[in-house]
């Protein structure tokens, strides 16, 4: 046997385990999920998790290695904290590993480079298995090159095996701890740890009445769970809120994060979810235990709140640009868009804060069925502000304008003038906001109509329309850039 090879078996065979003289032999604990006596999992709306768990575990006295299997597979290593729930002082960690090295076909015929193996191949003639001795030499692109007594070979079409798993292996991931316990005893051993791979968002359904005055709100929580492990009975916590996560640095690695303590609020609220301030984000706790398991979705009803009042408004945008540009023609069939408003308030029939998520909205029609409006997505919402929701474009009301006159003062100065036309096809009167985004200085020299400056950047006019009207707004406006 040359030096290579000599080196290559003993590397292999100090992986499989084999001691060094006078190794001290430690005593090796293997406990898994069957061992969980309680988990919490709190999910943050950034695709990251926090995992508690407790599990009962016999110790013994003095070092031992505790092998704690059934853990997710998208875990930070590096954030896990480890203790004994009941008494801190029972044990002490003195090293921590993580192990990800999970049994499939191709990482164990790497960990076979340069080792003995056995090709099995079948005789077409006889239906007999052959056998022959090779050693794996490559295993580049999946193209697996052997050494055999006729020489070197590729393309086998038979099967490959292997005379054993290298202990390096774990059938899933894994942490390890070198513990040292003061006496031997039954364990409550606590770990908590952060993980990728779950998250969570809102979903809302309002059903508008037939005079779109009132609606009902329905909230849903959908949860998903790509973590690569399943919590049965667990008690679930959401956290509504922008949690700054530092991404990875050179060395690959996360900060820390402890575990956080948080009450567990009793039942009796009609919502599933209890609500609570934490820090500056918003916990939501089911008040029952949850199944989450791996590679599931599922949905989960948040709040409920029936004859919330609502408002319908119409609302034509115009542009900044229109202001220091000189146009030709008429602008057509411009969008006038359909809002829905509300107040997220106690008055209202509301005042929990609204997480983040899509908004859909239903109304029944004539014939009993309920028909879909549109949707739009709302940002987190604390109590006593308001929900504002593009629904769709209005069918029935048209808007065109037209600019009427275009005037360069000076490099910096300019005066337009515009007609807008709003003309109203549905059977009853309603209200069209034009908000006018502006730029520079600005002033109005002259309006048909009543406006209102908004704000520094944004004018606004409400135009009402009866029936079959149609509403012809002018206006002047000087810019100064």
């Amino acid at each position: 046997m040359n030096l290579r090879r000599w080196t290559m078996t003993a590397l292999l065979a100090a992986a499989a385990g084999a001691a060094p003289a006078g190794a001290v032999e430690r005593a090796r604990v293997e406990v898994g999920g069957d061992a969980r006596s309680s988990v919490n999992v709190t999910i943050y709306n950034d695709g990251l998790a926090l995992v508690r768990e407790v599990r009962d575990v016999e110790l013994p006295a003095g070092e031992s290695v505790l092998h704690w299997a059934d853990v997710a597979a998208q875990v930070r290593p590096e954030t896990v904290h480890v203790g004994d729930a009941g008494d801190t002082t029972t044990f002490r960690v003195l090293e921590q590993n993580y192990k990800y090295d999970v049994l499939n076909p191709s990482r164990l015929m790497e960990l076979y480079l340069d080792r003995q193996l056995t090709l099995v191949t079948v005789n077409p003639g006889t239906g007999a298995e052959e056998r022959e001795q090779a050693t794996l030499l490559s295993t580049q692109e999946y193209n697996f090159v052997y050494r055999t007594d006729e020489g070197i070979t590729f393309g086998h079409p038979g099967r490959v095996v292997l005379p054993e798993v290298p202990a390096s292996f774990v059938p899933r991931p894994t942490l390890e701890w070198l513990l040292e316990a003061s006496q031997a005893g039954r364990r409550t051993v606590e770990t908590a740890y952060l993980t990728g791979g779950m998250r969570w968002n809102a979903d809302y359904v309002l059903v508008l009445d037939q005079a779109d005055a009132h609606g009902d709100l329905t909230g849903w929580v959908t949860l998903a769970n790509e973590s690569g492990i399943g919590f049965q009975d667990s008690r679930l916590q959401l956290v509504a809120g922008r949690v700054n996560i530092v991404s990875t640095g050179a060395d690959g690695r996360y900060p820390p994060a402890p575990p956080t303590t948080t009450a567990y609020p009793g039942s009796g609220e009609r919502q599933q979810f209890a609500e609570e301030g934490m820090f500056e984000y918003h916990l939501y706790t089911l008040q029952r235990e949850t199944d989450l398991m791996d590679r599931e979705q599922k949905q989960i009803e948040l709040l409920g709140a029936a004859g919330l009042q609502v408002q319908k408004k119409y609302r034509l945008d115009g542009d900044s640009y229109y202001y220091v540009s000189e146009y030709s023609g008429v602008m057509e069939n411009l969008p006038v868009w359909v809002w829905i408003e509300f107040l997220n308030s106690e008055e209202n029939g509301m005042g929990m804060p609204l997480p983040a998520g899509m908004v859909r909205l239903y109304k029944s029609d004539p014939y009993g069925g309920r028909q879909f409006l549109g949707e739009d997505d709302i940002d987190h919402t604390p109590r006593d502000e308001k929900v504002e929701l593009r629904v769709g474009r209005a069918f029935d009301v048209v808007a065109e304008r037209k600019q009427i006159d275009y005037e360069v003062l000076s490099y910096t100065l300019y005066e337009t003038e515009w007609e807008v036309h709003i003309r109203n096809r549905k059977p009853e009167p309603i209200v069209v906001e034009l908000h006018e985004p502006m730029a520079g200085d600005w002033e109005v020299l002259s309006a048909s109509h009543e406006w209102e400056k908004e704000s520094a950047r944004q004018l606004l006019f409400r135009i009402a329309a009866r029936p079959d009207e149609d509403v012809v707004l002018t206006y002047r406006i000087r810019t100064r850039y």
